[in-house]
């Protein structure tokens, strides 16, 4: 497959049919204008949209009743006399004119509605992959392929759902399951998704051997490692100000950069979502949309909607073409570049153990170490944990999986900090733990919220390091302090002494031989009918007989499921809390930032092959970030206002003989102490990178 490019667009193009004169305004230099405007080397366009039409002539579908010419055509014999790639889109899970032409092909849910939008309801209506309607579907991308010129094959909605359609239900009695069974439904759906993949991309790859094949469901699932195969890349689609919100990419970036795949980050230039007429994203948010894409290691694609009649939007393609500028002089520094992460999470959805959609405990430790400017991965079972030094296992991951548990025991015994909470770590009925935490649960708490106080020694400047002596938390072996964060003022914990609330249930643990670092406290009552206490919960009122935080060597247990708490709550309190511990038992990070929490960090590791007479050599490029997104609207996350900071201090664990700033060149001095480096940023506006030569 040739190298994806770096300034993508995805150009959506759902056309109902009753809109006249498509594509009547379609005008190939004004199409290949906008894109060089808007420095665009990559654009996915359309051969059949969710309507059901096709934008070209077609022996399997329909094209679009409206559309006199072959749009599809146009516009790749365009771009390809323009050097720009093109992709073209499918519509797969949604077709408006099947589903009204053939209603035996919609899925159907087990209490017998039709899947997708009622008939009164202006949406879409989802098809079987299990009915004849594959078949109807792989000729038309067959035909695509076959019959155009185009650079790969955008494969859309791709989903199964629990279907009881005639098709699926004899399909589940045939391999013995019982629709009546929602795990057997559920485990029907898993084979006729995975009969999809790989019967389309075997029939893309039997045209044109190599094309690239991407599948979306708008979600890249962790764990899935079995539909890898399908792909030739991935696309992580993520529009923050559509509902993803800013710190949804940079968790699915992480897990995607662990599978070896090469991988585009898409947003959208609209100001909400998809299909959003006449809405502009803010410029400043785009630009740094697109520099998180480059420091979490992804290219870039924007997602754009071509109006009916084909005219190409100016302003659009003018602040794409401001962000992807950015873009464009940083590509040198980000070709090729791949995560270096000293920590991981392991997902609890990789593993298995909550559905799609309910992955709390994943998006609050992320939050948790974006904040704390972590450099880490997000992993599945397969991932060799022996890569990284520190490695969480959020609130729910339970340890039944021997070899999961083997690959466990071993990190431990390679000297890895392992961080447990909830009911991780335990076996799947959270009877006993399956690692050594010096301690035995004895079930959930019967307390709702409790609290949790800190004992002196976890508090600020009155910390043990591991080894035992007195240090002040955060410190590493070597008593050189971490630097200070900008926005605690002097560099101070948010921690108190008195007891904080937790709103999580937490698990009832009894001490054998661990140190206990915090205690849980109960409060006079549970708030219920027959008693409650003003307008919440009920005040703490003594300790409650269980610890909330524990640690053994290097494996540190918090008895409340903490990741979660911070997903839900955003508790800055329990925030400090959680990485207060987890600093104090793991010690420096290699990578260490004066940054506020919103600022964010990545550290990543590019090789470059010299001439035939020059060595292999390689460079570290770090990435700071700096933005705060705010709330505007219902839930609606927006990035306007760009405050630049000075005098970044930077400290790394790592050897380099020359810091420049890139893309600028400028040098910057550095200092090398005990295994690291430093040096100082003087201004950070929006993203800086750093190289750091070999």
């Amino acid at each position: 497959m040739d190298e994806l490019r770096f300034r993508q667009v995805h150009l959506d193009f759902h056309t109902s049919e009753h809109i006249p004169g498509v594509g009547a305004r379609f005008d190939p230099e004004q199409f290949v204008a906008m894109l060089k405007r808007g420095r665009v080397n990559s654009i996915n366009v359309f051969s059949k949209c969710h309507h059901g039409w096709s934008y070209h002539p077609t022996q399997v579908g329909a094209m679009h009743p409206s559309l006199t010419f072959d749009l599809l055509g146009a516009m790749i014999e365009a771009c390809h006399a323009a050097d720009i790639k093109i992709p073209v889109y499918v519509s797969i899970g949604w077709d408006e004119r099947s589903a009204r032409l053939h209603p035996e092909w919609r899925e159907a849910t087990a209490d017998g509605r039709l899947a997708g939008a009622s008939p009164l309801q202006p949406g879409w209506k989802k098809l079987c992959l299990n009915s004849p309607y594959l078949d109807f579907v792989t000729a038309q991308v067959e035909e695509m392929v076959r019959g155009y010129d185009c650079d790969g094959a955008w494969l859309d909605i791709i989903h199964q759902g629990e279907c009881c359609c005639p098709c699926c239900l004899a399909g589940m009695d045939k391999a013995g399951l019982s629709p009546e069974k929602p795990e057997d439904r559920k485990e029907f759906a898993r084979r006729v998704l995975l009969n999809y993949y790989q019967r389309m991309t075997a029939a893309v790859h039997a045209i044109k051997p190599g094309l690239p094949v991407f599948h979306n469901s708008g979600h890249i699932p962790r764990g899935r490692r079995d539909i890898l195969p399908y792909f030739t890349h991935l696309e992580l689609e993520s529009l923050p100000t559509g509902g993803w919100g800013y710190d949804h990419f940079p968790i699915s970036a992480k897990y995607s950069a662990t599978t070896g795949m090469d991988f585009v980050g898409m947003t959208g230039k609209f100001h909400t979502t998809w299909g959003e007429f006449g809405g502009y994203k803010n410029p400043i948010a785009l630009k740094y949309e697109c520099a998180a894409m480059l420091a979490w290691g992804a290219n870039c694609c924007v997602g754009d909607q071509l109006h009916p009649d084909g005219h190409m939007d100016e302003d659009t393609y003018r602040i794409i073409g401001d962000a992807y500028a950015h873009v464009e002089a940083g590509e040198e520094w980000c070709r090729g570049a791949k995560p270096v992460s000293e920590a991981a999470i392991l997902s609890v959805e990789a593993v298995g153990q909550r559905g799609r959609g309910s992955d709390d405990p994943d998006i609050g430790a992320a939050r948790i170490l974006l904040e704390n400017h972590v450099n880490f991965d997000v992993v599945d079972a397969e991932a060799e944990f022996s890569r990284y030094r520190l490695l969480i296992l959020p609130d729910e991951v339970t340890l039944g999986d021997k070899a999961l548990l083997r690959k466990v025991k071993g990190f431990i015994v390679g000297g890895g900090t392992l961080v447990l909470s909830g009911r991780s770590g335990m076996d799947a009925a959270a009877t006993r733990f399956l690692v050594d935490v010096g301690a035995k649960p004895l079930g959930p708490s019967p307390w709702q919220p409790d609290y949790v106080k800190l004992l002196p020694l976890s508090l600020p400047g009155r910390g043990r390091s591991p080894q035992g002596e007195r240090v002040r938390v955060g410190a590493d072996c070597e008593s050189h302090p971490p630097l200070p964060l900008p926005e605690r003022e002097g560099g101070q914990s948010t921690l108190v002494e008195n007891p904080f609330v937790m709103y999580e249930r937490a698990q009832r643990v009894k001490v054998k031989d661990a140190e206990v670092l915090a205690e849980a406290w109960r409060p006079y009552f549970n708030r219920e009918f027959r008693h409650f206490c003003s307008h919440q919960h009920t005040p703490p009122a003594e300790p409650a007989g269980y610890p909330a935080a524990i640690r053994k060597g290097r494996v540190l247990y918090f008895a409340h499921p903490v990741f979660t708490n911070y997903r839900n709550k955003g508790q800055q309190l329990a925030r400090d809390y959680v990485w207060r511990l987890i600093s104090d038992t793991y010690g420096r990070l290699d990578v260490e930032v004066g940054l506020p929490s919103a600022g964010r960090v990545s550290l990543l590791r590019q090789e470059i092959v010299g001439g035939a007479s020059q060595p292999r050599v390689g460079r570290h490029i770090l990435h700071l970030l700096y933005a705060t997104p705010i709330n505007r609207g219902r839930g609606i996350e927006v990035i306007e206002d760009i405050v630049p900071l000075l005098n970044i201090p930077v400290s790394l664990r790592l050897k380099a003989r020359r810091v420049t700033l890139a893309p600028e060149g400028t040098p910057l001095p550095f200092t090398r102490r005990k295994g690291r480096i430093e040096f100082t940023v003087p201004r950070l506006e929006l993203h800086q990178m750093v190289a750091l030569a070999d």
